[in-house]
């Protein structure tokens, strides 16, 4: 990533930013800048790399990976121009790497390989818009391989997320409710996990009152049911995220969760973490990127599934992998490493 934003909020916010590129048509290039004098007129940078059939469905996945270059040019009115300078889509058949798709700055040609479905005087091509990513353009142009690859990012990276914008915001009480409603196997889930998350609650009613449907929870030991208002602030946390949850391990296959910790319970967290790993609960293989401050949830995670952010002397947040942290062995408790200093992203007070 280049120097768009800082924080890990701002990293998140990247992939779901970068999905919008990818898949849509009509989305003009978000992201500001890094607010610092020497990046302020600086490109911001995107690459993604994972495997797809989009090339050949149904058959092995193959290798991808996907670059695009913004850049920005200040205007005699105070405002700004952005355009992408860059922007390259390459498979790596047998290991080497091959261009399936590039293209420069505005006016140069359009590079394209026949695997693509296209050729170099294909009218489409100029269709290509400085201001928009190739790729949606192209897919809204019929060209079957980019829009498959564009309908599977799409697909992915624009998944169940509690991020807009720079904020992240919880599931409205009513659309919880139309989800509990909508589907029995759903609801029967949702109270399984809520159960072992309060040992005390017996199960989940939805209420006709006050004219309006609420939610009262049924409380071992108690004679009368506890309005969702009235429940934990952890409860309410969890009811909000479950369907974003539910809704990735069935449909979106990814779930992008800023803040998952909060007022949530580590080992709660850790429960959540162990529904993404499970063959049982999430047979589809959906993968969970999310940020945390709970450093306690390390030793619940491989070196291989954390990534530290942290701010340099500049106020630039970067971002490395443990498993990238020089004879961090596979077997270490990463708690303790990191409240060593071995991981990084130890803050400093004062």
């Amino acid at each position: 990533m280049g120097p768009n934003g800082s924080g890990k909020t701002t990293l998140l916010r990247a992939l779901v930013d970068l999905g919008r590129i990818v898949s849509s048509p009509t989305d003009r290039i978000p992201l500001p800048p890094f607010q610092a004098e020497d990046t302020r007129w600086g490109p911001t940078c995107f690459s993604l790399e994972g495997e797809d059939d989009f090339l050949a469905p149904g058959r092995t996945p193959q290798r991808f990976r996907y670059e695009v270059t913004i850049e920005r040019q200040p205007l005699d009115d105070g405002t700004e121009r952005l355009y992408v300078s860059h922007e390259a889509l390459v498979h790596f058949p047998r290991g080497r790497r091959r261009r399936l798709l590039e293209r420069q700055a505005h006016g140069a040609s359009v590079y394209v390989s026949r695997d693509l479905g296209l050729r170099a005087r294909d009218d489409r091509l100029k269709a290509i818009q400085p201001e928009r990513s190739a790729i949606p353009t192209l897919a809204l142009l019929n060209v079957p391989v980019v829009a498959r690859f564009a309908r599977s990012m799409g697909d992915s990276l624009v998944a169940a997320s509690n991020i807009t914008g720079n904020d992240t915001f919880a599931l409205a009480t009513s659309t919880v409710i139309g989800w509990l409603e909508a589907s029995d196997d759903a609801r029967q889930w949702a109270q399984a996990q809520i159960r072992r998350s309060d040992l005390g609650i017996d199960g989940i009613d939805i209420v006709d009152e006050f004219g309006g449907k609420r939610i009262r929870f049924n409380h071992s030991g108690l004679d009368m049911p506890i309005p969702l208002d009235f429940e934990s602030k952890g409860t309410r946390r969890l009811v909000h995220l479950l369907p974003m949850i539910r809704f990735a391990l069935d449909v979106t296959g990814l779930a992008i969760l800023d803040e998952i910790d909060g007022e949530l319970h580590v080992d709660m967290l850790a429960e959540v973490l162990s529904w993404f790993r499970s063959r049982d609960s999430n047979p589809r293989d959906a993968q969970l990127l999310t940020s945390s401050h709970h450093v306690g949830l390390l030793d619940d995670l491989e070196k291989e599934e954390v990534f530290i952010v942290e701010k340099d002397a500049g106020g630039a947040s970067r971002l490395h992998g443990a498993q990238d942290v020089r004879g961090l062995r596979r077997d270490v408790r990463l708690y303790s490493k990191y409240r060593a200093g071995v991981l990084g992203g130890i803050p400093k007070f004062g």
